[in-house]
């Protein structure tokens, strides 16, 4: 089949759209190729910071085409053996004498329908390919889009992109497909701005003496290979080989640090990368690696490299090859020193207090005009741990020392460190604490209290704090959270639709993932417990009601639970999970996890049985939904093998013991039961005591697994 290629050539491309940007551009085209009946086949894209490219295999020349124009009802068409204006109006309409019409069926209705046969001959692709550029163009969705006065003729005019467009090349087995965009002059349309051709642009500096100049392409693989002999890799794979390749060569000897994804997200920075590598002065060696770190990565996207707790080097990446390596690396080291020797003496000076000191000066820093300074914040995370303990989630011990964290959390705010390099904020205060003696527990509690900030179940500080410093950590860092969005649910600044400035869901899912994941063993909170206490932190500054305040958080929360369980597991067993009739997970989300890890368990060991019970108790739920509340089953009223046969499982099981995995591999067992009682017996009886007792006989079945989850949920039609 022939081939499309199609490459936008823009000024540069943030590089976190670009992944993005480069799928949709697939999704797109292929949406528009199908929509023309160009039957679209191996559509792939490649990618630069300056340019899309996408290529596939289409179709020569549509398919000549035959559809059913429907008119109206041959009993409205004809009456009286005449045909009434109706059928003469879509004859005219349909450019057929009316006796040319034919008559039918129309989607499986036995009455009969007037219908024209109108047949539409194929187009050649090349004629339908300028649709299907500008369709494609208009359906791209960027973060931001800029209006650089452009226009297409497609019927809607102005014509906004993410970057302006510089060149475009567009071929269709080879030809050239014409395309043009126009300059917008004073919002209608002006003269040629972009056209397209058969060639691209290479590199902006490489290779020396050879740029400028256009690259003919006549395939996919003739635009890689000319791109690459002009120092463009459009392929981002290759790229990242390149990178990986540089790396190794680098860190020979060192190990390179976390980056936090840095290396993925060069692959998109530049079109031909190359790595280079820097030596960090041995005075700096002595500073925090997460100062180094964040100085690094964070401010001039460098990978450190180095043994364990130390940076020596770090590696970067640059846009052309290593002619002038040397006097890059010079400029680069120049600037992390200008950088280090600022990090140094914050570091320096900050240690001359002790983080106790600060606390005070937290009565400058505001958290919120209407909420208050970080102090005022402090206390009350104090008075939620306490309150913590006093529901007896925490020993006087932990009490005392998650006090003291607390208290202590929101200090190294006032740090000259933290207000420098803010991404250090808790982290410093931990290491700042830690190089003091402090207690463990606290440093680690104020270090981490931020997190989690990643929905993902492994995310930090998963596996970096345990033992007595896990419970200290989990209670400061929900004390945060919750006296956070107690604050602003108060002053009525909920997140909507797409708004959350104060990034109030991340602290949802940050609360909720402290109950999943990092509290200890134990007591486990309730969130509908803690929440009075939150709100009653703040007193009268909060004007709303607090019962609606915390209906609304409640809600909110409920949310949060239901999104980070739907990364885990699939949406409908989470769904049943979380309306178990009578239960609400708010009151104990661990417990809600360990019943879903129970079900998506046996529910993978028996799909056939827990199709088949979604199916029969969606069935009795709907039965049962406008019926009064059953009362106890009878056994001498049953008319019916089934329902005795129902009423003994039933019965064995309602005293089940063991785990929720357990529990439900014996509810397993009611599939065939259930299956044999709808169809032997008739549950709306004519008898009102017979049909009140299979009510209640169903009514008992669905209690047995609203225990654990609302079966009915997992698919199935009744």
């Amino acid at each position: 089949m022939p081939e499309l290629l199609l490459e936008i050539g823009c000024e540069e491309l943030p590089a976190p759209w670009l992944a993005g940007l480069a799928e949709q551009l697939r999704v797109k085209v292929t949406e528009a190729a199908t929509r023309e009946r160009l039957l679209p086949q191996d559509v792939r894209v490649l990618w630069t910071p300056r340019r899309l490219a996408v290529s596939a295999a289409l179709v020569a020349r549509q398919e000549d085409r035959e559809e059913q124009v429907w008119g109206p009802a041959l009993k409205v068409a004809r009456k009286d053996d005449a045909w009434t204006p109706a059928a003469l109006g879509f004859a005219k309409k349909s450019g057929l004498a009316v006796e040319a019409l034919q008559q039918g069926p129309k989607d499986g209705s036995p009455e009969s329908y007037l219908y024209a046969v109108k047949k539409t001959p194929g187009r050649e692709t090349r004629e339908v390919l300028p649709a299907v550029i500008a369709q494609s163009l208009r359906a791209l969705a960027f973060p931001k889009r800029m209006s650089w006065d452009a226009w297409l003729d497609d019927g809607k005019g102005l014509f906004p992109f993410g970057r302006p467009i510089r060149w475009l090349l567009a071929l269709f087995d080879g030809a050239v497909v014409p395309f043009t965009i126009y300059s917008a002059v004073a919002g209608k349309q002006g003269a040629p701005l972009v056209q397209s051709g058969n060639a691209t642009s290479g590199h902006r500096f490489l290779p020396r003496g050879r740029t400028g100049k256009p690259i003919p392409a006549a395939s996919l693989r003739d635009l890689q290979n000319g791109l690459r002999d002009h120092a463009v890799l459009l392929d981002p794979e290759e790229r990242t080989r390149r990178i990986e390749e540089g790396l190794r060569a680098l860190s020979a000897g060192g190990a390179l640090h976390d980056d936090g994804g840095l290396a993925a997200e060069w692959r998109d920075l530049v079109e031909y990368p190359t790595v280079v590598g820097g030596t960090i002065p041995a005075e700096f060696h002595g500073l925090p690696v997460e100062v180094l770190e964040t100085v690094l990565v964070h401010h001039q996207k460098y990978v450190p490299i180095g043994g364990r707790g130390t940076v020596e080097r770090f590696a970067a990446i640059v846009n052309t090859d290593d002619a002038n390596a040397a006097e890059i690396v010079r400029g680069m080291e120049r600037v992390v020193v200008a950088r280090l020797s600022d990090a140094s003496f914050f570091f320096a000076e900050d240690r001359k207090r002790t983080l106790e000191s600060r606390v005070a000066d937290l009565a400058g820093v505001t958290f919120h005009q209407k909420l208050g300074t970080y102090r005022d914040k402090a206390d009350r995370m104090v008075g939620l741990v306490n309150a913590m303990a006093a529901q007896g989630l925490l020993s006087e011990a932990d009490r005392a020392t998650a006090a003291q964290a607390a208290l202590l959390a929101k200090a190294d705010l006032t740090t000259l460190m933290v207000r420098e390099f803010p991404e250090l904020q808790g982290t410093m205060g931990g290491l700042y604490l830690r190089a003091a003696g402090a207690d463990e527990a606290v440093a680690e509690a104020v270090r981490w209290h931020y997190h989690p900030v990643s929905v993902e179940e492994k995310a930090a500080p998963q596996g970096r704090v345990s033992g007595r410093a896990a419970a200290v950590f989990a209670a400061v860092a929900l004390a945060d959270k919750l006296d956070t969005l107690a604050g602003y649910f108060g002053l009525g600044e909920a997140p909507t639709g797409s708004r959350d400035p104060y990034g109030l869901r991340r602290a949802g899912q940050g609360a909720v993932r402290l109950l999943l994941d990092f509290w200890p063993k134990g007591a486990r909170p309730s969130l509908e417990k803690l929440l009075p206490a939150a709100l009653a932190g703040y007193g009268p500054v909060l004007a709303r009601p607090a019962g609606e305040v915390q209906g609304e958080l409640g809600a909110f929360l409920l949310d949060r639970l239901d999104y980070v369980l739907a990364t885990r597991f699939p949406r409908e067993e989470v769904e049943a999970v979380l309306s178990t009739p009578g239960v609400d997970a708010l009151q104990d989300p661990f417990d809600a996890l360990v019943r879903l890890r129970a079900l998506h368990a046996v529910r993978a060991e028996a799909a056939l049985d827990f199709a088949r019970l979604a199916t029969a108790f969606k069935r009795a739920k709907n039965i049962l939904q406008d019926q009064p509340a059953a009362g106890a089953v009878k056994p001498a009223l049953f008319e019916a093998e089934a329902e005795r046969a129902l009423h003994a499982a039933v019965s064995g099981l309602a005293t089940a013991d063991g785990g929720y995995e357990a529990r439900l591999r014996a509810l397993a067992a009611l599939s065939a039961p259930v299956d044999r009682f709808f169809t032997d017996v008739m549950v709306m009886a004519e008898d009102p005591q017979v049909r009140a007792n299979r009510l209640g006989l169903l009514q008992g079945a669905l209690s047995l697994f609203y225990r654990i989850a609302d079966i009915s949920r997992l698919g199935g039609s009744a």
